[in-house]
């Protein structure tokens, strides 16, 4: 199954055989979205303003009961999979806001709630593009360490290409070695349970502290590491929200 945004009209999903990714709290307030109902095979979790690691208690509750809420209101979908930014915040413009237990004890409570609704979590990689801001869960070790410390069985992984692109360009200068790190984030493919599937460009690593975003085939990342992407057994969402002509172009590629 391939998905994308709510961002097409109904007529042009219908035509290339797509569904759509809801984002709770964001897509489906919009007073569009009944059209787009027939075309859910997937569901995001809420992130913003939220932090799982928080050292402030109230903070902290606030966000594992904004992702519980929405993981009940997700199941109305009838998906058994969605996607869970870590939302784990260390510290900010240096200043220590959160703790790596705090963040995985939330996680833990999220996925035993998930668990009584037969849902299966799948933890997204972060984006490097704050450096103001230390979040866990950026690079690719931290990412399947993240869900190896969880230990839940219904606690997998979601692979998004365009984030791990600036992790790539902030860890190495030499161009060979970006894309070389790509592949980083492969190791456990059995792992990865959904993908957010884009392009970027790091042959002069303009994805420093930019999450593009792009469509695939409009970027510079290796065809082989996109041949890889299609081949991981898991639903991938083209996360762009664009003009149709762009969004035709990457199925084409």
């Amino acid at each position: 199954m391939l998905l994308t945004c709510p961002a097409q009209t109904p007529e042009f999903l219908s035509a290339h055989n797509l569904g759509v990714e809801v984002h709770i709290t964001r897509d489906d307030v919009r007073p569009e979205w009944p059209a787009y109902i027939p075309f859910v095979g997937g569901v995001h979790l809420p992130y913003s303003h939220l932090n799982l690691a928080a050292l402030d208690d109230e903070l902290r509750t606030q966000s594992i009961d904004t992702i519980r809420a929405a993981i009940d209101t997700g199941c109305a979908y009838g998906v058994d999979r969605m996607v869970m930014h870590a939302s784990g915040i260390e510290s900010d413009r240096g200043e220590p806001t959160g703790t790596y237990e705090r963040l995985i004890d939330s996680i833990r409570t999220l996925a035993d709630h998930a668990a009584t609704r037969g849902i299966t979590l799948c933890i997204e990689n972060a984006a490097l593009h704050q450096p103001h801001r230390r979040m866990f869960g950026i690079f690719a070790h931290e990412w399947f360490q993240i869900q190896a410390d969880t230990n839940k069985p219904n606690v997998l992984l979601t692979l998004d290409t365009s984030h791990a692109a600036t992790s790539a360009a902030m860890l190495h200068y030499r161009a060979a070695d970006r894309f070389a790190y790509l592949y980083e984030y492969l190791k456990h493919p059995e792992l990865i349970g959904r993908v957010h599937w884009s392009d970027s460009r790091l042959q002069y690593a303009e994805s420093y502290y930019l999450d593009m975003h792009l469509v695939p085939g409009e970027g510079d990342l290796p065809l082989d590491f996109h041949r890889k992407i299609k081949a991981l057994d898991a639903v991938k969402t083209l996360e762009q929200r664009c003009e149709p002509e762009r969004i035709a172009a990457g199925l084409a590629f």
